[in-house]
């Protein structure tokens, strides 16, 4: 029965997400030939902004949760997208069938129980709390996905909807991409390019516990580096519907990992080839887009934290109704941050050394390469095979793959790539740990690659291609035995484990106001439960009231 009901959980909110990105992509694009993976991005971008205006007024009950469903599944029946079987059915067959593969017999991703399924807990359980973060550091700095989780869970779905959001990203991406790799008859440096980036994906994302907030900031940069490399070609996006999602990438990053900020540096060669161009009605959508997403965020921000983008200090205002205190102080969770990315935990004498001097200049470097680094180069390691795999056969068969030319530059290549190396560069000098550069790192290598090879020769068109589609398929392959192998192997339940209410306590803070809180007993995780929870609710915290509003100070 349990199974049944996941099922059925999958295919709604699969369909919920595909039906409100289908009518509104091609609202806004005039385009019926949108590929999957917009689709679903643009319904989950709708979802999540009208769950955060909605939140600064009531919490996103099973009402909410129920209002969303029924409308988006209403259009889908009334707007007939059920017709197109490639469009609809295959994916919808596609992501049920693979689910199992990534979440069966498996856990959460190591952050989700600490803080991501709690904060969904707030966000059903109270309307928008000002200093939440008071409580947990962490509440200060969530994403954008944990909204779109908390529109989606309700009493009556399985608990698993809140793995289907980052499942069914993935899965939509690899039908984005294997459409493009199957369908193509010729090899070019742009597919090879697509090529790489899925077969890592495949091979270093290919379990659900490796997923989190980071999953949907990496895949989303990606599929905008693949349709800016094709602008020309008959891709989904044309150079102008890209330059027009500019701004509203900017948002979506923002809202998403500040450290992906800036990921829009991707968006400079379409305008380093952009022709005089006027201002039209898109133009104007593009902006309002950006806007309306951006200024909730901001003000959803500074309300839990009196920050606007949290914790980088210079966007906090002193306010003496909820500023955060203690750990969960912007000065303390960027310090926190940042040493724990630039590996202090690895320095062997870590606990008598000058923290402050170890943080500053480059003095944590020879630390982070014996730590972070080899953990990088091992991640990348995957990479780096296919790509030997890829020059070894290209010059073995050099007579039938490659030609040579006269030495030159693809020129969107460079300015991706040195887009992508100022990234780079913050990212290393800021928090060089991998799962917050991730796109950074992979990008440098593919396109450090690609430009090599391609300022010394072209490929040649009638190069058959069946070669780089059996590496992408023993991918996929690799990417089912890898999970059919975790499952065998596996001691855990089925589902992931969501709830356990055996290891919480229930308590209320000395105040006039009745709210109830949760805390572990032992360890540091509260899952999902139908209750404000937190490890690190300070005993000093302090309950107000603004109307019907709560303050949480410390």
């Amino acid at each position: 029965m349990q199974i049944i009901f996941s099922i059925f959980t999958f295919f709604i909110v699969f369909t919920t997400l595909y039906s409100y990105g289908s009518v509104l992509s091609q609202k806004i694009f005039n385009n019926s030939n949108i590929d999957i993976f917009f689709k679903i991005l643009t319904g989950y971008v709708f979802i999540g902004f009208i769950t955060i205006i909605s939140h600064f007024f009531f919490e996103i009950n099973n009402i909410f949760s129920i209002v969303v469903i029924i409308i988006g599944l209403i259009i889908f029946i009334f707007k007939r997208l059920f017709i197109s079987q490639k469009k609809y059915f295959l994916p919808l067959i596609v992501i049920i069938f693979l689910c199992f593969f990534l979440f069966a017999y498996s856990d959460h991703p190591i952050d989700t129980n600490m803080y991501h399924h709690p904060y969904v807990s707030y966000l059903k359980s109270e309307k928008i709390i000002f200093g939440i973060a008071n409580i947990q550091f962490r509440f200060g700095h969530i994403s954008f996905l944990q909204y779109v989780q908390a529109a989606f869970t309700s009493d009556y779905l399985h608990n698993i909807s809140l793995a289907t959001i980052n499942i069914i990203f993935y899965l939509s991406f690899l039908i984005f991409v294997s459409i493009k790799i199957f369908e193509a008859k010729t090899i070019n440096f742009n597919l090879l390019i697509t090529i790489l980036f899925s077969c890592f994906l495949l091979i270093k994302f290919a379990r659900y516990r490796e997923y989190g907030n980071d999953l949907i900031p990496l895949l989303v940069s990606i599929y905008f580096l693949i349709n800016i490399i094709n602008f020309q070609s008959k891709f989904s996006l044309s150079q102008d519907n890209l330059i027009n999602l500019f701004l509203p990438f900017v948002a979506f990053m923002f809202m998403h990992k500040l450290s992906y900020i800036f990921a829009f540096l991707i968006f400079l060669p379409l305008f380093m080839n952009l022709k005089k161009r006027r201002v039209d009605k898109k133009n104007i959508y593009s902006s309002f887009i950006f806007i309306f997403l951006i200024i909730p965020w901001l003000i959803k921000n500074y309300i839990t934290t009196s920050c606007l983008a949290y914790p980088i200090v210079s966007s906090c205002f002193y306010n003496s109704l909820f500023q955060l205190n203690g750990l969960a102080a912007a000065e303390s969770a960027s310090w926190l941050t940042e040493i724990w990315a630039k590996g202090f935990m690895a320095h062997p004498d870590w606990q008598n050394i000058n923290l402050k001097n170890y943080a500053s200049g480059f003095n944590w470097v020879p630390t982070w390469i014996d730590s972070h680094f080899l953990k990088i180069l091992e991640i990348i390691a995957p990479l780096l095979l296919i790509i030997f795999i890829f020059s070894i056969y290209i010059f073995l068969n050099k007579g039938k793959c490659i030609k040579k030319k006269i030495f030159h530059f693809n020129k969107t290549y460079i300015y991706l790539w040195i887009s992508i190396f100022v990234g780079l560069i913050i990212w290393f000098y800021k928090a060089p740990v991998f799962r917050f550069g991730s796109f950074y790192i992979i990008s440098i290598v593919i396109l450090s690659y690609i430009i090599l090879l391609n300022f010394f020769f072209d490929l040649k068109k009638s190069l058959k291609i069946r070669f780089f589609k059996i590496i992408f398929s023993i991918c996929l392959i690799f990417f089912l035995s890898k999970n059919i192998l975790r499952m065998y192997d596996s001691n855990n339940s089925l589902f992931p484990k969501t709830s356990f209410y055996e290891n919480l306590e229930q308590f209320k803070i000395s105040s006039n106001y009745e709210i109830l809180f949760l805390k572990p007993k032992q360890s540091g995780l509260c899952y999902y439960t139908n209750l404000i929870c937190s490890h690190e609710i300070p005993k000093s915290i302090n309950i107000k009231k603004f109307k019907n509003y709560y303050i949480f100070t410390n």
